[in-house]
């Protein structure tokens, strides 16, 4: 491995620990590859899932506020699309439960609130509010999926046509739809396989579905893996 290399590497991890996400992201890696290891057997493994769960509760401390604001501030409008808007609403509001109620059990933890009762309701709150999150998430991109596919079907029969009428330019131009609609599916299909990753991963953490822990360690390595891989910012190319 050159040191070009090396350097090109160092510049994206720090791109990436730069911001409090990629840093919860990382750590949450981090996390489920040790709740992996453990099988949620005790031992040192497990001692590593937990110490990484609670070192992930501070990149977070914001995250109810910062994404209330902008939803608070331009609501969805139930007059121009009630469904879209409900979606909307429905992922909003979940997300804030569920990084709002993690923060009474993270207080419960450090002995601020002393009710145990209450910081397991959180637990199961905060669980269910990322899993509605997640469908309301799920629900969006597969409509977007739709449309993306939809195009790349559109971008397909113009340039079947161009071709078969010999315009090169209405072939250039279709080619360029088509690559264009492909890119926009890809990013929304990632979309979906994440909505749908983290619902199933917070039934299996409410312990809803049958999964054994190196199971749902194993879901929780791939998701955090793609939410690591979308955080990190593109390797810089040297220019000559």
């Amino acid at each position: 491995m050159s040191v070009d290399l090396l350097l090109q590497l160092h510049e994206q991890c720090k791109g990436l620990l730069a911001k409090s996400d990629g840093k919860d992201k990382t750590i949450a890696l981090l996390q489920y590859a040790a709740m992996f290891a453990s099988g949620g057997e005790p031992g040192t493994a497990l001692a590593v899932q937990k110490s990484l769960a609670a070192a992930r509760k501070p990149f977070r401390l914001y995250k109810p506020i910062e994404i209330l604001v902008p939803f608070l501030r331009s609501p969805p409008d139930f007059a121009a699309n009630a469904a879209n808007a409900a979606v909307e609403y429905a992922k909003n509001i979940g997300m804030a439960l569920y990084f709002g109620c993690d923060h009474v059990v993270w207080a419960h933890a450090a002995g601020v609130v002393k009710d145990a009762a209450l910081a397991k309701n959180m637990q199961k709150l905060s669980l269910w509010g990322w899993f509605i999150a997640s469908c309301a998430g799920l629900y969006s991109q597969t409509g977007a999926l739709t449309d993306a596919l939809d195009d790349m079907t559109d971008a397909n029969r113009e340039e079947s046509e161009a071709v078969a009428a010999g315009d090169g330019v209405a072939v250039a131009a279709a080619s360029a739809k088509k690559r264009d609609a492909a890119r926009v599916a890809r990013g929304v299909m990632a979309g979906v396989v994440t909505n749908g990753a983290q619902a199933l991963l917070a039934l299996a953490l409410l312990e809803k579905v049958s999964m054994t822990k190196k199971q749902t360690g194993a879901l929780g390595v791939f998701l955090s893996a793609m939410n690591v891989y979308k955080l990190t910012p593109p390797m810089k190319r040297k220019t000559a």
